[in-house]
């Protein structure tokens, strides 16, 4: 599995830094999805123009805050109307300010199904994150803090000039980014109420915490995300302490390593991660510790009420597993969501939004049509559907 996860770390995109950076140190005093900086994107796919956008928005706790993204919309004349909107909600790309999307050389090379979107008229726009690139900490696996960023960065497009956005739209996101799209539709009414979100699509979206941490907590991925998490959770939560779980090898190395880029450098990732990659992260399982295990239930995206959603999923991902997602199938069907999961039988967890996103991109025009949303609820999945482990001791 190791292997793989290195290996597989090739289909993310990479995080090289461009000269460009707006990141103000103070936030003005106006509200969420306003501009604080924009400038041209020199090198926007044929047809389209690009921004790199620094806006206003709030954290989990309600805080001001800013995040950095971008912004893609057809220079095409628009037949009428404001332009309809997907605002792509990014995987795990690693916590060092080069990380960053909207910093890439071209970053409109890590957004799955861009061309076509753009080609059907949408604006696109694609949040970092607060804290990545931008003050503050980045809210990993944090649902409310990446909802807020997602939400923002569409009425972000809709206050930039020269986009023609709209308040229409649809979220599209990959891994982490799957985790905030799901949350976007639990948030997005409450927190965004002149927003109208048609439906969300997830590619394995990290959505039953619960069960995947219990399943990845011993696997060499928890070098991974797990640096990340016991980094940036005791920021949001004060009460929570990174050595009720860790060992010290990973309390040590976790914000290092968290920080790094995963880009397609096989040999550097190798050469990072290789010395710890077998050996234990957690000294228990996060969800037997009472404090953890309410952070892990709070971060677990809710049902949505009467928003259709769209999963892929790859039955050879070893990231996001496979019977995790069927869990969620499975109890989001019982809430009544039109739920539908797409399976990929050769897909990986980094390979699973190229195999998917034609179909994402035509469920999302069909939501935007006004068609009814179909659902598998009906149909069993090719896996079991995993089991939320029990509280310790109970």
């Amino acid at each position: 599995m190791a292997a793989g996860l290195l290996v597989g770390a090739v289909g993310l995109a990479a995080c090289a830094s461009t000269s460009t950076s707006t990141s103000p140190t103070a936030v003005p005093a106006r509200g969420p999805g306003s501009i604080v900086s924009a400038s041209p994107i020199a090198n926007a796919p044929a047809g389209a123009r690009g921004w790199r956008i620094v806006y206003r928005t709030t954290t989990a706790s309600g805080a001001p805050a800013v995040s950095a993204g971008t912004v893609y919309a057809p220079s095409t004349a628009r037949p009428g109307g404001r332009r309809l909107v997907v605002a792509w909600a990014h995987p795990t790309l690693g916590t060092g300010t080069a990380c960053t999307p909207s910093r890439a050389v071209d970053p409109a090379a890590a957004i799955p199904g861009l061309a076509s979107m753009l080609t059907r008229g949408w604006v696109v726009t694609s949040t970092d994150y607060t804290g990545l690139g931008s003050p503050g900490a980045l809210p990993y696996l944090i649902g409310q803090g990446e909802a807020r960023n997602v939400l923002d960065s569409v009425r972000a497009a809709d206050n930039l000039a020269g986009t023609d956005a709209g308040t229409t739209f649809a979220v599209w996101g990959h891994s982490q980014g799957g985790h905030a799209s799901l949350f976007t539709a639990g948030v997005a009414r409450r927190y965004a109420p002149t927003l109208r979100l048609v439906g969300v699509a997830a590619a394995a979206p990290a959505a039953q915490l619960l069960s995947l941490i219990a399943g990845q907590f011993q696997q060499p991925v928890a070098w991974v995300i797990g640096t990340e998490v016991i980094d940036l959770w005791p920021k949001f939560y004060p009460g929570l302490s990174a050595s009720q779980v860790a060992t010290p090898l990973a309390l040590a190395n976790a914000e290092r390593l968290g920080a790094i880029c995963i880009t397609g450098d096989v040999a550097a990732l190798t050469q990072d991660f290789g010395p710890y990659i077998f050996k234990p992260f957690f000294t228990v399982t996060p969800t037997d510790v009472a404090s953890w295990r309410a952070r892990i239930v709070q971060n677990t995206p809710p049902a949505p009420a009467g928003v259709p959603v769209f999963v892929a999923q790859g039955l050879k991902d070893d990231v996001v597993l496979p019977p995790t997602t069927a869990q969620l199938e499975q109890d989001w069907c019982r809430r009544g969501v039109k739920i539908s999961v797409n399976w990929y039988p050769d897909a990986t967890h980094f390979t699973v939004t190229a195999q998917s996103a034609s179909s994402a991109v035509d469920w999302m025009a069909a939501r935007f049509a006004g068609s009814p949303a179909p659902d598998t609820c009906g149909t069993k999945p090719p896996v079991a559907p995993a089991q939320n482990p029990p509280p310790a001791g109970g």
